[in-house]
């Protein structure tokens, strides 16, 4: 089976880790949007896309899970303080290549990666929100916002896809979308036009995995079908199935009624697929996912 998984951040890696599982084939499609940490200071001071969601699912995928490790190391003093390694590497590969793309590519191959990760393009964007009467701007600015999102938008609104993550997008007998922030990651990268419309025209089963628990700012108080409200109205019809946790985490754990989810028109399937965390379990995602593709 192939699967593409698509997002960012640690939610994304997850879905790699459990589509390792039983994915004859991987992909990962990868929001650029990110203006924080290491990541953003890499994009300004570089000019490069933020690395930091595709290193995680560079390292989410690697076989050689020592290099792995190492990847991940954040430095904790003088002028690298909070910059990861793996944000490095990925930083030189692409001034030693002149090519973000390839960079990513060659990098995948270093920690001999069970599949491929693709940027959802490699042109430096924005995300915008619009919030209430006001505007805010930047992902960390409207992941931390306290009042509701309307809408999101990417500044510039049409950047071009990379081709290779199309191509993958339309291969794909799965797609998986999420789990990881919604606004700030997995709706980001979904505004990418030409990923948009790839996973809209797609024949593979689109698969929504709601987030076990509710983002505060991001998405507090919203249970499952406003998560796939806000979904299907800034990316169209791009859902088929629906995945949520179940029993649902006591205290900020995301709410489902089955029934009102089946009125958008998808599959529904409950389980327990989160980690004590709150983050989601790969082995438990995998079953899940698994199930779903059978029920088709």
């Amino acid at each position: 089976m192939r699967v593409v998984g698509i997002g960012g951040g640690h939610g994304l890696a997850a879905t790699l880790r459990a589509a390792r599982r039983y994915a004859s084939d991987i992909a990962a499609v990868v929001g650029v949007a990110d203006d924080g940490g290491s990541s953003g200071r890499l994009t300004r001071e570089l000019g490069i896309p933020p690395p930091g969601d595709i290193r995680n699912c560079l390292v989410a995928l690697a076989r050689d899970e020592d290099a792995a490790r190492l990847w991940q190391h954040r430095f904790a003093g003088g002028t690298l303080t909070g910059h990861a390694l793996g944000n490095l590497v990925i930083a030189a590969l692409t001034e030693m290549t002149g090519d973000f793309t390839a960079a990513v590519h060659e990098a995948g191959r270093l920690l001999r990666a069970q599949g491929r990760v693709h940027p959802a393009t490699t042109a430096l964007v924005d995300l915008v929100a619009r919030v209430g009467d006001g505007m805010v701007q930047g992902q960390v600015a409207v992941a931390r916002t306290r009042a509701p999102i309307d809408a999101v938008f990417l500044d510039p609104p049409d950047p071009p896809a990379e081709p290779a993550a199309i191509a993958a997008i339309g291969a794909a007998d799965q797609i998986v979308l999420g789990p990881g922030s919604l606004f700030t990651s997995l709706i980001a990268t979904l505004l990418v036009p030409e990923v948009g419309a790839a996973v809209r025209r797609s024949r593979g089963q689109r698969v929504f995995v709601c987030n076990s628990r509710m983002q505060k700012g991001e998405t507090f108080g919203l249970d499952a079908v406003a998560h796939l409200d806000a979904l299907t109205s800034h990316a169209g019809a791009c859902v088929d199935a629906v995945i949520v946790n179940h029993p649902v985490i006591e205290g900020d754990g995301v709410a489902f009624d089955p029934e009102e989810l089946r009125s958008r028109g998808v599959t529904v399937h409950a389980a327990t697929v989160a980690a004590p965390d709150g983050g989601h379990e790969p082995a438990a995602l995998a079953a899940a996912l698994q199930a779903v593709a059978r029920l088709r």
